[in-house]
């Protein structure tokens, strides 16, 4: 589920019975069990952050998919999440316990903005979870944000960001990094190849056959899946009538929506929206 507004009056009963702790645009989960996270945690459904999470993983194994990447996570590893990231939870362990602190605003950052994983750093991981103690010890104490718990997270997010371990990829590798993220950015309403193909500075045939070559699927394949991606979101968690959904993602016409749709996930929108 998208959580539109952390003080959702539905998603922080839920919350609440997990031990969460939240004032204004911030909240922290400590220690919780991500079998049981019900709404929060859901599997099997993309969605849109509508605020930013810093994820610690404390125990057991997640597969989840951020903008278009695919990871596998294990104890002791960290994900930065930010505000409009897509995200689908494809597994979770049975045993996975994690911790998570939720935001809308971030200080100020040098480099790139975009969500990133950091695994194996135990440096890293040990810096992360102390700063999320400190957060919940706080909100225990004072259930207001201060500037303690201002410092403490602008801290945290800064720590996050310089600890970040930047993956030794190939030149195909970093050329796939750019691709998904540009594709997670515009997948929306960018439908032609040579968009993206513009954007990377390279000749159409040059993407696709990188693309292919590192991935096994073509731009338009993954074009598609990020399209795909983008209807369930919309499905799923909003009552946008079929029309508005085809509207908002560029398609020319309902009909023509429908037909993709079928032919991408085996289920019409409507059908799709019915199973929940």
């Amino acid at each position: 589920m998208k959580i539109r507004e952390l003080d959702s009056k539905n998603i922080l009963n839920h919350l609440v019975r997990h031990g969460f702790r939240h004032s204004g645009d911030n909240g922290i989960l400590y220690n919780v069990s991500l079998a049981e996270g019900g709404e929060f945690f859901q599997r099997g459904v993309p969605y849109r952050l509508a605020e930013g999470r810093i994820m610690v993983l404390h125990q057991g194994s997640v597969e989840v998919e951020i903008d278009m990447r695919t990871y596998t996570l294990g104890a002791g590893d960290l994900a930065m999440l930010l505000p409009d990231a897509l995200v689908l939870v494809n597994y979770i362990s049975t045993d996975a316990r994690a911790s998570a602190f939720l935001f809308r605003q971030m200080p100020q950052v040098k480099g790139e903005m975009e969500s990133f994983v950091v695994r194996g750093d135990s440096v890293a991981f040990a810096r992360a979870n102390q700063y999320l103690t400190m957060i919940f010890d706080q909100f225990d104490r004072n259930p207001v944000v201060t500037d303690i718990i201002v410092h403490f997270y602008d801290a945290l997010i800064l720590d996050m960001f310089s600890l970040r371990q930047e993956e030794q990829l190939t030149s195909g590798g970093a050329f796939m990094h750019r691709f998904l993220h540009l594709l997670s950015q515009e997948g929306r309403v960018k439908h032609p190849i040579d968009f993206y193909a513009d954007r990377l500075c390279v000749s159409t045939n040059y993407m696709s056959a990188l693309v292919k070559r590192e991935s096994g699927l073509t731009v338009l394949q993954w074009i598609d899946r990020a399209l795909v991606r983008e209807a369930k979101v919309l499905l799923h968690h909003t009552q946008m009538p079929v029309a508005e959904v085809a509207e908002t993602l560029g398609f020319a016409t309902p009909s023509f929506f429908i037909r993709f749709f079928r032919q991408q996930t085996g289920q019409t929108p409507l059908q799709y929206r019915k199973q929940g």
